[in-house]
């Protein structure tokens, strides 16, 4: 117990804004001319308080690849399967970039949305603390006895609804870590707000991982085969067996394709019109960017929607409160009238 206690204050996690940024820097050291080693080592002697660089730096010395030595970073099992992919069939520099750049907003956004949250969120504790106020001093002084009533239901029922969706969302948390990630995706893309940016972002890597492999000349079998080499939980190794189970009974790909949530329509309708081989790639590649695009903006978009929707809470809250306190004094007084 005192070592489980001790591993839990002490074992620090890697933030998604650091492993953005390490990802970017060894990107762009790749693509200033250094060599993978090169690169690793000049940020090991940079960063000589972090052992983060020493471990993948000790991994390459005894001949792991790259994208096998950072599993150190703790990526997602998808995101560390597409930088396999991008090693195998170059463009590993672009993947890096791309990836990196999608941790750095995802954390951005995640600080933004605290400090977007700060004000409402005080301002929403400030309005429970004056209900609370009212039915402890000014509701007696008044003799409103339905005011009284009125704000306990009141606050009974904010009270219901914070607990309720603390308890939603706890309970999500808790199903999601239980499920494996395949699973845990077709779980994430349903939710609202957040699901169609994990969708974008799921086929961002789906649709990249594809155009790589065909443009180094593998076809669609050759790639489920080489894919089933990952995980079997994970995106990309279900995937590929359940393409090939799928091709093996008979069923037709563009059926396939339709019924699997994590591939894009787009994709059914290129392989429609016929395209294949270079031209394919180079079309999957492109609806790749596209879906990079698209999560980026659909970051900001959700964002932008958060302190609205918060404002639009605490002017119900303000509303009501007014009008509990309200109604019955403008009751009393037409009574005296």
């Amino acid at each position: 117990m005192t070592k489980f206690i001790k591993n839990i204050f002490t074992d620090k996690r890697i933030k998604n804004s650091q492993k953005g940024e390490y990802l970017l820097l060894i990107s762009k050291l790749l693509r200033n001319g250094f060599s993978l080693s090169q690169s690793i080592n000049c940020l090991r002697l940079l960063n000589r308080n972090d052992i983060l660089f020493e471990k993948i730096h000790h991994d390459l010395r005894y001949g792991a690849m790259i994208s096998q030595s950072l599993r150190h970073l703790e990526l997602p099992s998808v995101v560390f399967n597409q930088l396999v992919i991008a090693q195998d069939h170059g463009k590993f520099d672009l993947a890096l970039e791309q990836t990196g750049i999608l941790l750095k907003n995802q954390a951005r956004q995640v600080n933004k949305l605290k400090e977007l949250m700060a004000y409402p969120s005080f301002i929403f504790a400030f309005l429970m603390t004056m209900l609370i106020g009212m039915k402890l001093y000014i509701i007696p002084q008044l003799e409103l006895a339905s005011g009284g009533k009125n704000i306990d239901l009141f606050l009974e029922l904010i009270i219901g609804l914070v607990l309720g969706i603390i308890s939603v969302i706890t309970l999500l948390l808790i199903r999601l870590r239980k499920k494996v990630e395949y699973k845990r995706a077709l779980m994430i893309v349903k939710l609202p707000l957040i699901g169609k940016i994990y969708l974008s972002f799921y086929q961002f890597l789906i649709l990249q991982g594809l155009g790589m492999q065909l443009a180094s000349g593998m076809n669609l079998y050759d790639i489920c085969e080489s894919n089933k080499r990952f995980q079997n939980d994970s995106i990309q190794g279900y995937l590929s067996n359940k393409c090939i189970d799928g091709l093996t009974n008979g069923k037709s790909l563009l059926k396939l394709i339709e019924q699997e949530p994590l591939l894009p329509n787009q994709l059914k309708a290129l392989l429609e019109a016929g395209e294949s081989g270079p031209r394919l790639a180079q079309d999957l590649l492109l609806m790749s960017e596209l879906k990079f695009e698209e999560t980026k903006q659909g970051l900001k978009k959700t964002l932008n929607l958060v302190q609205p929707i918060l404002f639009g809470v605490i002017a119900i809250v303000i509303v009501v409160t007014y009008l509990i306190v309200l109604l019955p004094i403008y009751a009393m007084m037409k009574g005296m009238s």
